[in-house]
């Protein structure tokens, strides 16, 4: 079996993390340069085809967004088999989802396997024609370090960030320090009130150890359906944390998380709750990573079974009916 875990970013998370659980090479292809998001797309697209010439596998895992990426694999019969890892943007960024319907039909017509954070996302592949499968981010057990009492925010400043409203919260609680990573505009940071400090972009070992050593982290998005990794962060070192109000959130934290609307009012008063409770809070945490742990592993033990069904030493490919969760929708 050969496989490889492809991404057009300069790295991600749930990508290394998901490959490494697959056995799988991560390759991320990220190629900045002159002529902007076109120039850059042109010259992933030629990586990614040398990468497919140069190792044939016998599976790609895609992740997309951006759909685009789909046209590197080549055509239908000599392409290898494809498995897609779909984050929420590829269905609800407002500059994604033109290409949300030509993608899911090319998928289709490789007869490709979609993997998908929750139940709603696997309901619209379905009603796509593509089999899904759901699979949050592969849990990791990180130990939690003696916590500075500081609330970290994990921040891109996306469009489904609710920031300004992030801003009034710290404004409305001054006793707390807020840190905020990503780089900030400097509209943000002319705003933010004096407990409010920026790290501006930190590499991953920082990222791990500011958030090993939060009081809590702010994981928030005003997007439904959404799974933040910021939350999955804080599960894998079980750290407490705050969370948008959102079914799909509720469902999958359940009592470990503090919700609250995009307000800063409720934002500050949920704060405020999980940092006076953060001994009960960060025990239910680590009692779920254990939970959703070993809900996982059928899921990932599908996948694999996936990846060895495209290698040359088995005969055909595995049904997609074979490769869906037990008792999924």
């Amino acid at each position: 079996m050969t496989g490889a875990f492809i991404s057009w970013t300069p790295e991600n998370g749930r990508t290394a993390e998901l490959a490494e659980a697959l056995g799988i090479p991560a390759h991320f292809i990220h190629r900045p340069g002159r002529f902007g998001l076109t120039g850059r797309y042109a010259r992933q697209h030629a990586a990614t085809r040398r990468l497919l010439q140069e190792q044939r596998p016998d599976t790609v895992v895609l992740m997309l967004p951006p759909a685009i990426a789909l046209l590197s694999l080549g055509r239908r019969r000599t392409a290898p088999r494809l498995i897609v890892d779909l984050h929420t943007g590829f269905f609800l960024d407002p500059k994604w989802r033109w290409a949300r319907g030509p993608a899911l039909a090319a998928i289709r017509r490789r007869g490709g396997l979609a993997i998908v954070t929750n139940t709603h996302l696997q309901h619209e592949c379905a009603r796509a024609g593509v089999e899904a499968v759901v699979l949050h981010d592969v849990v990791q057990d990180r130990d939690a370090l003696p916590h500075t009492g500081e609330l970290l925010c994990p921040l891109s400043y996306a469009n489904d960030e609710p920031v300004p409203e992030i801003l009034a919260a710290a404004r409305l609680t001054p006793e707390l320090r807020w840190t905020l990573t990503g780089r900030a505009p400097d509209a943000v940071r002319a705003a933010a009130p004096g407990n409010v400090r920026f790290t501006g972009f930190v590499a991953p070992e920082e990222f791990d150890r500011l958030t090993r050593s939060s009081g809590a982290v702010i994981a928030l998005t005003t997007r439904p359906h959404t799974m933040q990794r910021a939350g999955y962060e804080a599960l894998h070192a079980g750290v407490p944390h705050v969370t948008s109000d959102f079914p799909e959130l509720r469902e999958f934290y359940g009592d470990a998380a503090a919700y609250t609307a995009p307000d800063g009012a409720a934002i500050a008063a949920a704060a405020r709750s999980v940092l006076q409770d953060r001994d009960l809070f960060a025990e239910r945490t680590r009692l779920l990573r254990a939970q959703r742990r070993a809900e996982q592993r059928p899921v990932l033990v599908q996948l694999t079974a996936a990846l060895a069904a495209a290698s040359p030493a088995h005969s055909g490919s595995a049904a997609p009916a074979d490769l869906m969760p037990k008792g999924a929708a």
